[in-house]
């Protein structure tokens, strides 16, 4: 019948010790790549990508001193004057047969007058936030604002001009709102880590401009998940970039090559947050969905503007049975609404990278 129960050699039994440490090797490795989780903020320009990203510094990070909440004060005065100047222009630009409005008052011109002459980098004073509450409170310029859709304006100038008398103080120092408002076009790649619960996550924001996006494809190796972010309120608005395309049809053309990317297949969590919630709320009122979505014949109010998005992103995943989309509405300034997102969101990363790793199936 044969010696079945013959001893195994020397060699056989140094081999199986050496197969036994490779695989206890591999096994340690994969748990220690498991606790790395690497996260891809992509979308397009004024999605909201930096705000997420400063929010997550704040809630996982050291948050933010006084230094750097100071580093953001010549960018908040440049939003401000930029804006500003950027109103009191187009109130003697903009069509008027399309976009119906007063005249400037006298009062109006003289501060728009003087505010244009104001250099770009300007820090902001008591005296000239005087001519900044008389152009921007003159009922031209709000018409102005009303049809601010039409041309290229941050959306935070509103929350900005609510301020002015804090801002334009002396001794002001951005708090962490003003911080959150602040638009400082994102160029190169920014990264930021932190630990939570043991597993060390790893944040990557890129510039979201069309002459940025060539460097996205240097950091989607090894990704755990990409998260997306697209503004809901833009579907009326046009790109930075070229002032015609639609910023909303953009992203969604964008989502379609990176869902449906080659690096991403079948290992790495796909995340859509639809951003801009409390935005698109307010101008649900006032601007159709029809206008810029011909083939629409719902409901102009925000549940079905949100069905609407939802469906759009969704018919985008070529193959929704191995690539599963994870869609979130979300409001980036929001700190508590983003740290609960984030919090379910982190449940997904946490078994994506077990999967990834090979420690479950």
């Amino acid at each position: 019948m044969g010696n079945i129960l013959k001893k195994k050699s020397k060699n056989d039994r140094f081999e199986e010790k050496i197969s036994r440490k490779i695989d206890e090797t591999q096994k340690k490795e994969a748990y220690e790549n498991s606790r790395v989780i690497k996260l891809l903020l992509l979308g397009a320009g004024e999605s909201g990508k930096s705000t997420l990203f400063k929010q997550m510094k704040r809630l996982y990070g050291v948050g933010f001193g006084k230094q750097e909440l100071l580093i953001y004060k010549p960018g908040i005065h440049r939003n401000i004057l930029t804006s500003c100047k950027e109103l009191y222009l187009q109130s003697n630009e903009l069509d008027d047969k399309r976009f119906p409005r007063p005249k400037l008052s006298a009062d109006g011109k003289t501060s728009g007058e003087v505010i244009i002459k104001i250099p770009d980098g300007t820090q902001l004073d008591e005296q000239m936030a005087k001519h900044l509450v008389t152009l921007w409170k003159d009922p031209a310029i709000q018409k102005t604002y009303y049809y601010s859709s039409a041309f290229q304006l941050i959306d935070s100038i509103g929350y900005f001009m609510d301020n002015i008398n804090r801002i334009c103080e002396e001794k002001y120092v951005p708090d962490y709102q003003d911080c959150l408002r602040c638009r400082i076009r994102t160029t190169g790649v920014v990264e930021f880590k932190f630990g939570v619960e043991a597993n060390e996550f790893i944040i990557i924001d890129v510039g979201g401009q069309r002459s940025e996006r060539k460097k996205w494809l240097h950091c989607f190796q090894d990704v755990t998940a990409v998260i997306f972010v697209a503004a809901m309120s833009e579907y009326d608005q046009v790109l930075f970039e070229d002032s015609k395309t639609n910023r909303l049809k953009e992203a969604i053309g964008l989502f379609h090559q990176i869902v449906n990317h080659e690096s991403f297949k079948d290992k790495t969590s796909m995340i859509l947050f639809l951003n801009k919630s409390d935005l698109l709320k307010e101008k649900i009122k006032r601007v159709p969905l029809t206008e810029f979505f011909k083939e629409y014949e719902g409901d102009n109010t925000y549940e079905a503007a949100l069905d609407l998005f939802k469906d759009y992103f969704a018919a985008q995943v070529e193959n929704p049975y191995t690539q599963k989309l994870y869609i979130h509405v979300t409001c980036a300034t929001d700190t508590d609404q983003i740290a609960t997102v984030f919090a379910a969101v982190k449940d997904i990363l946490l078994q994506q990278s077990l999967f990834t790793s090979g420690l479950i199936e």
